[in-house]
């Protein structure tokens, strides 16, 4: 995969009336003087360990004698959330924790375990993980809430949906086809319905000529936000032109890159928005005007 990162022009809005509650300094500056943890990540069964995390994550689904196991790496802010808020043992005064949790109405497994902890290779197993919570809880160490900056959408929307065919007789969404990839406990048909009726923003991707809407739930926006802000503070390389640009209303990241290999050009453009139907196009995209109002507390509605 080419490099994101070489070249950065800002144009960014540093006050509330932004897409988001953030600007470049108060990135570098929140996570400068936190743990900047290593821990495992997983991806598609090859496990790495990956640096600079605020937290790490251990993730299990179970279904009778089968399971899957998710490790993960959360930067900047707590893209879990959502996920920790339908489990046992999670508190508003931290986000480390561990428990049970209730399944979305599209999810078919049994039991499913969430564990969030704070020290360094923590979530190697859940053993390793739950005891790296219960240290910290009781040497009263536990880190604070992270800083939330992205936009709490509540209001469902309608958004253009571009379908991945898994069979002759059935197409799904890309949100479905995510959680597959981390969870095969799901219904694929209740899941194309939970995303119609819990769409809360917009996604238009473009490679070239080529484009892909994406609908995203208030499950899984927060992943694909802070996956794109990554990707302008984290990744550098000398062949690549990168800006972004956002109003209170969409987000927008433009990526020029050169192939080294035949000097090719590679332009890449992705754009976030929170209106019907606002990712048809690119400029439908950038043309979005409905506001989002963001406090310090990264509320909007």
């Amino acid at each position: 995969m080419l490099q994101k990162l070489f070249f950065l022009i800002l144009f960014f809005v540093i006050t509330c009336e932004g897409f988001m509650n953030i600007d470049q300094f108060m990135i570098t500056n929140q996570t400068k003087n936190r743990l900047s943890l290593t821990c495992q990540y997983n991806d598609y069964n090859n496990v790495y360990n990956v640096t600079n995390c605020e937290y790490c994550v251990y993730q299990s689904f179970s279904n009778g004698s089968v399971s899957s196991i998710n490790n993960d790496c959360i930067q900047i802010t707590n893209t879990y959330k959502s996920i920790s808020e339908r489990c046992q043992g999670f508190s508003d005064k931290t986000d480390v924790g561990y428990g049970i949790c209730s399944p979305l109405s599209y999810e078919t497994f049994n039991i499913s375990t969430l564990c969030i902890c704070a020290t360094d290779f923590c979530n190697t197993d859940i053993d390793s993980c739950q005891s790296s919570v219960q240290s910290q809880t009781q040497s009263n160490s536990l880190p604070s809430v992270l800083p939330s900056f992205l936009p709490q959408l509540e209001t469902s929307i309608s958004c253009m949906d571009s379908k991945i065919s898994v069979s002759e007789s059935l197409s799904v969404s890309y949100h479905c086809i995510m959680y597959q990839n981390e969870s095969p406990y799901i219904n694929l048909t209740k899941c194309n319905d939970y995303v119609i009726n819990n769409t809360v923003l917009c996604l238009i991707f473009l490679d070239g000529d080529q484009s892909e809407s994406i609908a995203l739930t208030g499950d899984d926006y927060g992943f694909f936000l802070v996956e794109e802000i990554m990707s302008i503070y984290s990744e550098q390389g000398s062949n690549i032109e990168q800006y972004y640009n956002e109003s209170s209303s969409y987000f927008y990241i433009f990526s020029n890159a050169t192939n080294p290999t035949d000097n090719s050009t590679v332009i890449q453009q992705v754009c976030f928005c929170a209106q019907d139907n606002c990712n048809s196009n690119l400029t439908n995209c950038l043309n979005a005007n409905r506001s989002l109002t963001v406090t310090n507390n990264g509320i909007s509605k």
